[in-house]
């Protein structure tokens, strides 16, 4: 009979190259969709145990500690809030989201007002940004 089979040579090696390049797919896809967006106002957010990364186009109404509003960073009135927000919520067919950054020392009563306006205005989701509590803090 005719022997077929390779001679063993030593050692045989695990090539790592498409791990690699799952692994660079993977870090490039998370710098791309994680968002570092900054507020116009000063905002001392809330800090809370766990957070949910904020999505790309999120429309976002701010509450700064004196009780000025803004929405996608354009400061507006409580009058004016609930015409710009159905218009920007016009551009979400399904989800209707809407997400709220309240400075820590504003009033509750100031953030349900902005909150019942987005609800008239047709948000189907508020979602509240806080800041993620620091490690050594819990």
């Amino acid at each position: 009979m005719l022997d077929f089979q390779e001679p063993f040579s030593g050692k045989k090696a695990l090539d790592l190259t498409p791990m690699i390049d799952v692994v660079f797919l993977l870090l490039i896809f998370f710098m791309l969709t994680s968002i570092y967006a900054k507020p116009v106002l000063p905002l001392d957010l809330p800090e809370a145990e766990c957070c949910v990364q904020q999505r790309n186009r999120e429309i976002v109404i701010g509450i700064a500690g004196d009780g000025e509003l803004t929405l996608n960073r354009s400061r507006v009135d409580l009058d004016e809030l609930e015409s710009l927000l159905v218009r920007e919520l016009d551009g979400q067919p399904e989800e209707k989201s809407v997400c709220l950054a309240a400075d820590k020392n504003v009033g509750f009563g100031r953030a349900i007002r902005v909150m019942d306006t987005a609800k008239k205005a047709g948000a189907r989701n508020i979602s509240i940004i806080t800041r993620e509590k620091n490690r050594r803090d819990r």
